[in-house]
């Protein structure tokens, strides 16, 4: 199952670009080796490695066993431990030109990983070529003056690549942050689109493009919905009794009230004033009796203010089923008449279309 999933994320062009110059680099590296050094060890290193390399490239971006940007940093260190490692095989002269390429593996992780990642490959490849030219070049050897110019070639390179590497981890960094911002306010005008500024519930356009999207789904043969057009009773009077900021809140509990009162697949909406809608997704006329009668019941015990316990608020609700064929605007309309019905009869009632 795993190798599937490996497949299924192998990028082909450029996956195979980077196998290419990894035997391309092998090939450079196996000629300006030359024949004195045994070929054999050399060969088996680099084939080791290349096959390491491919294993790599083929995994997906976050693999099970790595977390985060873990994935990135093994590959670089693969990289760059591999080149160091062959690199030694080579003489110290053209022996810099070869580690020229663990500076790619230092900027890929500054293109996907933290600062203190990048310096830990580029600690993890510097103590490497430290440990190697040491036990190439034994204390009093001819050879060693070569090598620590290699060193000090090699150590000023890996320097100068990453502070380059953390300016561009800085830079994506702050790119990030831009992004993450402008992704928030992306999704607060998003929001502001579909929100009602009062209550915080779906306003008058988004329900109706939801109940757009419902009656097409219905219309071909999916779940249909039952409304459950509200209205709270005698509205105007809290205003004139308890003040609009007062009245302001009672519809803010309201609206905390109606979504307790319906299941996470439904909607509700304020359309206007003291109006609100439930859109109840795959509901018959009974369920949505139950939904009516349940909010009804908790709107009666809605305190509205503590030194007048003898006012209540009630809410009169109109229910009307989708029928297939029919116009959303129909809909809406049968429900509102039903909550004209409600209202006549004395209000605090739930009546079915």
């Amino acid at each position: 199952m795993s190798s599937v999933s490996s497949l299924a994320t192998f990028k082909p062009p450029r996956t195979t670009l980077v196998l290419a110059a990894v035997v391309a680099y092998g090939l450079l590296c196996a000629f300006m080796a030359g024949p004195a050094v045994p070929g054999a060890e050399l060969f088996l290193l680099l084939a080791a490695w290349i096959v390491g390399m491919a294993v790599l490239l083929m995994q997906g971006d976050a693999p099970a066993r790595f977390s985060g940007s873990g994935l990135t940093v093994v590959k670089a260190l693969w990289l760059n431990l591999g080149v160091v490692a062959s690199s030694l095989f080579v003489p110290p002269g053209p022996r810099v030109l070869l580690l020229t390429v663990t500076l790619f593996g230092v900027l890929y992780v500054a293109l996907h990983a933290s600062r203190r990642q990048v310096g830990q490959v580029t600690v993890v490849t510097w103590v490497a070529y430290l440990a190697g030219s040491l036990m190439l070049t034994p204390a009093g050897d001819s050879a060693q003056l070569a090598e620590n110019h290699s060193l000090l070639a090699f150590t000023l390179m890996l320097l100068g690549t990453f502070f380059m590497a953390s300016e561009v981890t800085a830079l994506r960094s702050a790119f990030e942050r831009r992004r993450q911002r402008l992704d928030a306010a992306m999704q607060k005008l998003a929001d502001l689109a579909m929100r009602d500024d009062l209550t915080g519930i779906y306003n008058r356009r988004h329900v109706m493009e939801v109940l757009g999207r419902h009656k097409a789904l219905a219309d071909r043969g999916h779940v249909g919905f039952t409304l459950c057009y509200c209205d709270l009773d005698h509205f105007k009077r809290i205003n004139d009794r308890f003040g609009h900021q007062r009245g302001d809140d009672v519809l803010r509990e309201f609206a905390v009230l109606a979504e307790q009162a319906v299941r996470s697949v439904d909607f509700v909406a304020r359309l206007g004033g003291e109006e609100f809608l439930l859109v109840l997704v795959d509901a018959d006329r009974e369920e949505a009796g139950r939904v009516a009668a349940r909010l009804s019941a908790r709107t009666r015990r809605l305190q509205l203010d503590a030194g007048h316990p003898e006012y209540r608020l009630t809410v009169s609700v109109g229910l009307a089923e989708f029928r297939p064929g029919e116009s959303v605007e129909d809909v809406i309309k049968r429900a509102d008449q039903a909550l004209y019905r409600a209202k006549s009869a004395g209000r605090d009632l739930v009546v079915t279309a």
